[in-house]
């Protein structure tokens, strides 16, 4: 199992949970081996977010999207990434992230209790360990 640890933006953090964001755009991919099932923790960042850990969902897929797409997948690109037509066109390239199965902590969990000091940039390989931490917070 691979736990990843990813900061999003809020109102993106709340549309990932919500069931609403199935594609979350990034710079780049994890490496993951065949058949890894991979769970991604969501790090609600910005000025107005939790700044904490506030749930988490499945990693299904990612697609490196080099150009821009046209017509119908283009517009499902913008409906499921909840992003504009602009946004991805200035974005390029980059990996359209397939999440799936969402699940909301019942309290936001702040970095030190996992023994983080900092959020990731972008996102990060959370240990066994600390995965463990926050699979406790969600009995």
């Amino acid at each position: 199992m691979i736990n990843i640890l990813a900061s999003v933006r809020r109102p993106f953090s709340g549309f990932i949970l919500d069931g609403k964001k199935p594609w979350e755009l990034r710079k780049n991919a994890p490496r993951i081996p065949r058949g890894e099932h991979v769970t991604l923790w969501t790090y609600e960042s910005g000025k107005d977010g939790a700044r904490a850990i506030i749930g988490k969902c499945r990693m299904v897929s990612y697609v490196r999207m080099l150009y821009m797409p046209s017509g119908q997948a283009l517009e499902l690109l913008i409906k499921d990434a909840c992003v504009t037509e602009e946004h991805i066109r200035a974005y390029l390239p980059f990996y359209a992230w397939g999440v799936q199965d969402p699940v909301r902590l019942p309290a936001a969990v702040p970095l030190s209790a996992i023994g983080l000091t900092r959020p990731p940039q972008s996102w990060q390989y959370l240990t066994p360990e600390q995965a463990a931490i926050l699979e406790r917070r969600l009995a």
